[in-house]
């Protein structure tokens, strides 16, 4: 797949004034995000992950290294015609209504009348905003103002969407909803660049993530590789007599029985291997076998706490 994005050796230190000390926001930054996936970009407050998108939409400068967007600079004109950007809370002029806003960002991109009333249409469908089209953004509530916010950056059919903390502040529904639209993208094509400090919604979504930390980048991966299944399992079966399961409750961990059933802990494949054995061999049945998997949380408060314990 081509890469959408591609980063090289980005570098961007802050400078606050003659005298002063300069601030590193991101240190040798090379990453890619590849045609068609959703890219996660996580890592705590100043880890640069802001910085990295002001730099893909050409509203920084780096101090050192290279940002492409479709293999070209992100200061190309071409390139950004491609973009579509939605902000972590974005500000609308709160006198306008939701069609009037898109209307007025629709003649950004030199849409006609007829063009612009079928896209307008269109996204307020998309993001389920239709019926509240008429109504002033001041009573927007803040999941309205994300859907609406994230009608704007599909104005211009954007090959990549980058998105800032999407569902920042939302009910349960509302991040539902936006977690659907997101998937929707997938599904059509777009690319999105995906920053999120909710980390059960990167891994929900994301095919790939990087981790930051103090400008840093500590890991970037596909998620089965970041977060492998343990080689721990817990091996649910059933159908056992007394004696089977006295035996059982002396040559292993477990827990039960619970209508019928017990839930047998396996500290590697081999011990799964003779727990099956097990309960066949007595006449039993293996109903389920559950190998847990660490979460993205638990990959990214280690990969930090390492960082930090390392410095």
């Amino acid at each position: 797949m081509a890469a959408v994005v591609e980063t090289e050796a980005l570098t961007k230190v802050y400078q606050p004034g003659l005298g002063k000390t300069g601030v590193l926001a991101l240190k040798d930054l090379t990453m890619s995000v590849e045609e068609g996936e959703v890219f996660g970009l996580v890592g705590p407050n100043g880890s640069g992950k802001t910085t990295c998108l002001k730099i893909l939409l050409g509203l920084a400068y780096p101090t050192k290294g290279k940002a492409r967007l479709f293999g070209k600079s992100v200061f190309d004109l071409s390139a950004k015609e491609r973009v579509g950007f939605m902000p972590e809370a974005p500000y609308f002029y709160d006198h306008m209504t939701g069609e009037g806003l898109l209307n007025y960002f629709a003649t950004f991109f030199g849409m006609g009348r007829r063009e612009r009333k079928e896209r307008v249409n269109e996204l307020l469908n998309l993001v389920g905003m239709h019926e509240r089209r008429s109504m002033a953004l001041r009573y927007y509530s803040r999941g309205m103002l994300q859907r609406i916010g994230l009608a704007q950056a599909l104005l211009n059919d954007p090959a990549l969407l980058i998105l800032d903390e999407p569902t920042s502040g939302l009910d349960p529904i509302g991040s539902y909803q936006i977690r659907a639209l997101i998937r929707e993208m997938k599904t059509r094509g777009k690319t999105v660049l995906l920053c999120s400090h909710l980390l059960g919604e990167v891994e929900a979504l994301c095919d790939r993530v990087a981790v930051l930390h103090r400008g840093n980048m500590l890991a970037l991966g596909q998620m089965k590789d970041l977060l492998p299944v343990s080689e721990r399992a817990t091996v649910i079966a059933g159908r056992l007599s007394e004696e089977a399961m006295a035996e059982l409750k002396s040559k292993w961990q477990v827990a039960g029985p619970s209508n019928g059933m017990v839930e047998v802990l396996a500290q590697n494949p081999e011990e799964v291997n003779s727990i099956i054995d097990f309960v066949r061999g007595h006449g039993g049945e293996v109903y389920e076998i559950v190998r847990p998997r660490q979460t993205l949380e638990e990959f990214f408060i280690r990969a930090v706490r390492g960082d930090q314990e390392a410095s």
